[in-house]
């Protein structure tokens, strides 16, 4: 009788685990995967970012969410293989990821930093304070460097493209360059014990370890130090943008929509905040700086970028370059028969005079031919460029006038749904706010392309104005090179396609220079000349830099896209360079004869 009841409470303990698992299953049906980047290692992964997936179980308890602590390797594959839902990465990561897989931001990090929250980051670049030779970043070559690793974004790409922009190619110019990993701190120390010569961590570390008494800070001397308003650490490279929480294929607009209202609604003191040392969670952030790092270094997703952007341009433009292919095509048919022609006749010379006399005017015909078509060519030169720039100007208007419009209607919209809500629903209220931040954040990307497709003072202060514009942003880029602006007062009626034209070669001259000039002044002198004939306006740009070999004045894409330009509207480009001598650009254009391709 005993064994009887003992086998009864056995199948009934069966039956009860049974369903309570059938229930458990039940419950879990709606499972979320978060991928979450492990940086450093998947037990501090879970330590800091499971009460942020707890919490969102708890806000939207129809689902169930998940944590997987992931590596980089194993971040790519599971977003390729719709293993995630939603993922927690760094920006270069995400950069790489919404490129690869497209992939969506929902919210950007607010990182907590010694009591303050930051939405951006660097990284900083330092040498020991008793290394007086290394005063500036390209004192660096043939020197040791430290650094995270070679993928690591704050950790070593950011201060890579502050290097490459230096002109130092941290992979041939340093004479050892060394991944130490995590913790950035032990970069820090093998510098203040002269380990190596110089290193890089992401900002803020340095301050970190000094409050705990790791350093004296005033024992490091930071290289290219950058000024950002209400960035307080000390920083060599651009900002970016923090860590993206984004959504993958796998999850729905609605889910999305709800996981994001969730982290936006999540007060700055929560638990789950506190753990993983953060401020909550803002609007998406632009991480278009994070694709132009990618493709200044041409890494990740843009290893291939000159292949792409050949292959971009000839489907953008091929209405242009095929009749130009097609004229070429023609010129050298055109002088295989001409030389043919030459070849037969010149046997036929003896012959007879009549001869003789026929191929001579041949020849001049084909010599008429070829001035015509060169002049043809030209204009068709001139037409494209002056297509270009017309349709830079009317993407750039129609930016300003459609879609800025719109984004105006969405904060107006924003702020009334505020106004009326503000005794309503929090969430409707916080959801108005993140329309609002969201608009603005579209709205200053809008700026960026309108300022690069056309810079709007030269249509409103005209081209004096927009010049000295552009040489005092550029000189706040560049602090450690003096600029003098010498431009004549007469310049207000030259014409669009000039003042374009002048404008783009200022602009190219400068980027050179602040590339690979390394020099301490430039000079840039404008004004117009009367030789005895006609008028001219004159452009000289001159910089004290390294200058230039001889061999290679003819190279470069932007050596030959000012020559063609100025050479286009019938005027005259010097180059000038000697190694160590600097780099001296004179540009001298009619004021006749460019009114007839503006009016067109």
């Amino acid at each position: 009788m005993m064994l009887i009841r003992l086998s009864i409470v056995f199948l009934a303990g069966l039956l009860i685990t049974g369903f309570a698992s059938s229930a458990r299953v039940w419950a879990s049906s709606n499972v979320v995967n978060v991928g979450v980047l492990a940086h450093r290692g998947v037990d501090a992964c879970i330590h800091t970012w499971s009460p942020t997936i707890r919490y969102l179980t708890e806000q939207i308890p129809a689902n169930e969410f998940r944590l997987l602590p992931l590596n980089l390797d194993e971040m790519s594959d599971a977003v390729e293989q719709g293993k995630v839902d939603f993922i927690l990465t760094n920006p270069g990561n995400y950069v790489e990821l919404e490129r690869r897989y497209n992939i969506t931001r929902i919210t950007t990090l607010r990182n907590l930093r010694h009591g303050y929250p930051y939405t951006q980051f660097g990284s900083v670049i330092f040498v020991r304070a008793d290394r007086n030779d290394l005063r500036s970043l390209t004192d660096l070559k043939n020197r040791s460097f430290g650094a995270v690793d070679k993928a690591a974004f704050g950790g070593f790409q950011m201060a890579w493209r502050e290097l490459k922009d230096a002109g130092i190619n941290p992979f041939k110019d340093l004479s050892d360059i060394r991944f130490l990993g995590f913790p950035q701190d032990n970069i820090v120390l093998s510098v203040r014990d002269g380990k190596i010569d110089a290193g890089t961590v992401r900002t803020d570390i340095l301050e970190r370890m000094a409050a705990d008494g790791q350093i004296n800070i005033e024992d490091f001397r930071i290289l290219n130090r950058q000024i950002s308003e209400n960035f307080p650490f000390h920083h060599s490279s651009r900002l970016y943008p923090e860590w993206a929480f984004a959504k993958t294929r796998t999850s729905s607009e609605k889910l999305a929509e709800t996981v994001a209202i969730a982290l936006l609604n999540m007060v700055e003191n929560h638990p789950a905040a506190v753990a993983g040392k953060y401020a909550g969670w803002t609007v998406p952030l632009n991480y278009q700086p994070v694709h132009e790092l990618f493709m200044d270094l041409e890494i990740g997703p843009y290893q291939k970028l000159v292949d792409i952007s050949l292959i971009g341009l000839m489907k953008q433009y091929w209405y242009w370059l095929v009749p130009i292919l097609v004229v070429i095509v023609l010129s050298i048919f055109h002088n295989i028969l001409v030389n043919r022609q030459v070849t037969l006749r010149t046997r036929e010379l003896s012959q007879t005079n009549y001869a003789l006399e026929k191929e001579v005017a041949e020849r001049r015909k084909a010599e008429e031919d070829a001035r015509n078509l060169l002049d043809e060519k030209r204009f068709l030169a001139q037409k494209c460029m002056q297509v270009q720039e017309d349709e830079r100007h009317r993407l750039a208007r129609e930016l300003h006038d459609e879609l800025g419009q719109c984004i105006t209607a969405i904060q107006a919209d924003a702020e009334t749904i505020q106004e009326l809500s503000k005794n309503g629903d929090i969430r409707l209220v916080t959801s108005a706010r993140a329309i609002w931040g969201v608009s603005s954040r579209i709205y200053e990307v809008v700026h960026s392309m309108m300022q690069r497709l056309r810079p709007s003072a030269l249509d409103d202060v005209g081209l004096v104005e927009t010049l000295k514009e552009e040489a005092h942003a550029w000189q706040a880029r560049q602090p450690d090179t003096r600029y003098r602006l010498n431009i004549a007062d007469n310049l207000d009626s030259l014409g669009e396609i000039v003042n374009i034209t002048l404008y783009r070669i200022v602009q190219e001259c400068l980027t050179n220079i602040a590339k690979h000039a390394k020099a301490t002044e430039v000079v840039i002198q404008l004004g117009i000349v009367d030789d005895g004939r006609a008028q001219k306006v004159r452009l000289e740009v001159q910089d004290n830099g390294v200058g230039m070999k001889s061999q290679s004045l003819g190279g470069g894409f932007g050596l030959i896209g000012m020559r063609e330009r100025v050479e286009t509207l019938n005027g005259n480009f010097e180059l000038s360079a000697d190694p160590g001598a600097g780099v001296n650009i004179k540009v001298t254009l009619p004021l006749s004869g460019t009114e007839e391709l503006s009016r067109h």
